[in-house]
């Protein structure tokens, strides 16, 4: 760690890493926006995949001060949940009162008290060789010079905002756009190793977002999901119906205050030409696969976990399965594979 964390910083670091070590994909400090306004910052969101069938968003609130307000946390924490339509939720307090549990289980969330959290802070198992979130947004911060230089931190931020309420395909196209600029850093001779902890970790949370769209069509045929994942990687969650209707509807706005009719003709026709253009198709062959889709949630955890990882691995110490990957988001992008496996 770079620098000494504050308390609170501590706890969630060691509650992420406990989460992670019994399967979880875990995402520290995202922040819920409604509107333009900053509603509030999710401490822990996890994302847990039970069976080929079930997926678990939980959302965790932590709170180790000498006066956490563990009954109000659980009211804040549950109405959360229920707002923003996830699975399960949990309260970590360093509250001891046994009657703050019975509470939780009352309501159905869980609790994770005082005991079970000062056993963690002070496990050496509780943290793993990874750097800390406070590390990872200074280095964001530091290699893209802040917002003069992309605002690496800024897009960050927002990506992990994706994983609360865009889970589909409008944010997976908005992961895709993301990993392509990075990509495009990647790409140059002097590529900051802080760009390829951008890139691992807007992988894994795209593969997170796919693993959740395909959840409902596991049973599909392979063609079914090929064609879902075209259509969605083409013309984003709204449909090819719902893309063709508007570009009508500016062709005929166009048409309503110029003279020259063809022109709003063109503007219908570049629409549909350049959704048409989008090589869809590469990405919707790969992710349809029984192969792929099966292991969608292990490989976010890699990805993640290369992300955060001490030493940035370089791709051609990835498994063959990641470098796939990664080297079909290259065709997608159109950018050389070599320029990016190396």
């Amino acid at each position: 760690m770079k620098e000494t964390l504050l308390k609170g910083a501590v706890a969630e670091e060691a509650l992420r890493n406990y989460f992670l070590s019994i399967g979880y994909y875990v995402t520290r400090g995202c922040k819920f926006k409604y509107s333009q306004f900053d509603v509030t910052d999710i401490d822990l969101l996890l994302y847990g995949k039970s069976s080929s069938l079930n997926r678990e968003r939980v959302n965790v609130d932590i709170k180790n001060k000498k006066t956490p307000q563990a009954l109000e946390r659980i009211f804040w924490t549950k109405g959360l949940q229920q707002i923003l339509g996830l699975e399960s939720a949990i309260v970590v307090t360093s509250d001891m009162r046994p009657d703050v549990r019975e509470f939780g289980l009352q309501n159905k969330v869980g609790v994770l008290d005082g005991h079970f959290l000062s056993r963690l802070v002070k496990s050496t198992r509780s943290y793993n060789d990874r750097i800390n979130e406070e590390d990872f947004l200074s280095d964001l911060e530091r290699d893209s010079l802040g917002r003069l230089g992309g605002d690496w931190r800024g897009r960050y931020e927002k990506a992990k905002s994706r994983l609360i309420s865009s889970l589909n395909f409008d944010g997976a196209n908005a992961w895709l756009n993301d990993i392509h600029y990075y990509f495009s850093q990647a790409a140059s001779e002097n590529v900051s190793p802080t760009a390829w902890r951008a890139i691992y970790v807007n992988i894994s949370q795209l593969l997170i977002c796919v693993d959740y769209i395909l959840r409902e069509h596991i049973t599909a045929e392979h063609e079914q999901r090929k064609l879902l994942l075209e259509n969605g990687f083409r013309y984003g969650s709204a449909g090819k119906d719902l893309t063709l209707k508007v570009g009508r509807m500016a062709a005929a706005l166009v048409g309503s205050v110029v003279s020259d009719q063809e022109l709003g003709k063109t503007l219908e026709i570049e629409i549909q030409r350049q959704a048409e253009e989008v090589r869809a198709d590469i990405l919707a062959e790969f992710f349809s696969k029984a192969g792929v889709q099966s292991s969608l949630f292990d490989l976010a955890k890699l990805f993640e976990s290369a992300a955060f990882a001490s030493t940035v691995p370089v791709t051609s110490s990835l498994p063959g399965v990641a470098q796939a990957i990664i080297g079909v988001l290259s065709d997608f992008f159109e950018i050389d594979r070599k320029l990016i496996l190396k």
